[in-house]
């Protein structure tokens, strides 16, 4: 989904008859194609632009109908409450033309679906197309893409409010209530892959990045989490709060590892993820491993090694940098590290 390219010049006329200049294109193409998006993609605006076209609309209605379509979704934030609010403020930055309050009612309906027009029902069932029309296979590949932009979220609540909002779906599209159904017993059963990333990340450094990368395309979803130990100074970097990690989850905990894992297994099957730089390294962890298997017999580990241009990197070296000079490891961080 990630890969698909949509054809802003084919609306170079659109976009010109209401103002919006190369700039304004170029921020629509930007925001469609944010990589915390999986399914407010490009792909999903393709859907609705050809929906569109292929439909009765004509003169200002096509025009309102394309517009809504490009900002609806052209501020799209997991974590945030206010997305059609923003993408409403992105379209009246763009364009002056009296068309906006119109075209702002039709995207703040998006959020409601509860329209207050004709043409702002039309636009709302196109976008609610994926839920009442998608056979089962469709409704599981957009599922799967939703998980993805929600991978903040601990399984357990992500599940818990997915189910109740299909649930109220089922109801609203009785159409399609059978393969809604469908998915809705898949969630109930699904044992997601999820990868448990743990470090003193005492900081966060763009070699621990390389591999959670690497991470990601292995598991469904990985989970960064960072022991805490209360003997101990406070960490550079509290992950909770890193920048970087805005859409993953990122958790603290204090205690044994092993019993940090064993209370997420309850709705996923979990593996521990363990970073190497080096030979030295897979030694000790190995070494660490046999105990964490004492205490915690099947336990699932892999190990991924970092790229070359990040093995020289390691938190303790970056922390004598500081030491030396405040500033000196920065470079080793991620941005806002």
């Amino acid at each position: 989904m990630r890969t698909h390219t949509f054809d802003y010049g084919r609306f170079q006329d659109l976009f010109t008859r209401y103002g919006i200049s190369a700039a304004g294109v170029e921020r629509l193409h930007y925001s469609w194609t944010e990589p915390h998006r999986f399914y407010h993609t490009e792909q999903h605006l393709s859907f609705l632009v050809n929906r569109i076209e292929q439909g009765d609309f004509r003169g200002d209605d096509l025009d309102k109908m394309l517009l809504t379509a490009f900002f609806h979704d052209v501020v799209y934030d997991p974590t945030a409450q206010d997305n059609e609010e923003q993408s409403a403020e992105v379209l009246r930055e763009t364009t002056q033309h009296a068309v906006v309050a119109e075209v702002t009612e039709m995207i703040l309906d998006t959020k409601t679906h509860r329209p207050r027009t004709e043409l702002s029902r039309r636009f709302v069932e196109l976008d609610m197309a994926v839920v009442s029309e998608s056979d089962f296979a469709g409704l599981l590949e957009w599922e799967r893409a939703v998980f993805k932009e929600f991978q903040y979220v601990d399984y357990s609540l992500y599940k818990m409010g997915r189910l109740a909002l299909l649930d109220g779906w089922r109801a609203a599209y009785p159409q399609n209530a059978a393969n809604l159904h469908c998915l809705m017993s898949y969630l109930m059963h699904h044992r997601p892959r999820v990868g448990v990333y743990a470090g003193s990340f005492n900081p966060l450094h763009n070699g621990h990045l390389n591999i959670l990368q690497k991470a990601e395309q292995i598991f469904d979803k990985v989970v960064l989490a960072q022991g805490v130990n209360p003997e101990k100074e406070e960490a550079l970097t509290d992950i909770t709060r890193q920048r970087k990690l805005k859409y993953h989850q990122t958790e603290k905990f204090t205690g044994l590892l092993t019993d940090y894992l064993s209370q997420k297994e309850k709705e996923c099957d979990i593996t521990l993820i363990r970073g190497l730089r080096n030979g030295a390294d897979l030694d000790y962890e190995v070494n660490q491993l046999r105990f964490m298997e004492e205490m915690k017999p099947g336990l699932k580990v892999v190990f991924i090694r970092c790229d070359k241009q990040f093995e020289h990197i390691s938190s303790s070296a970056i922390r004598n940098l500081e030491k030396i000079e405040k500033g000196l490891g920065s470079k080793y961080m991620p941005n806002g590290g």
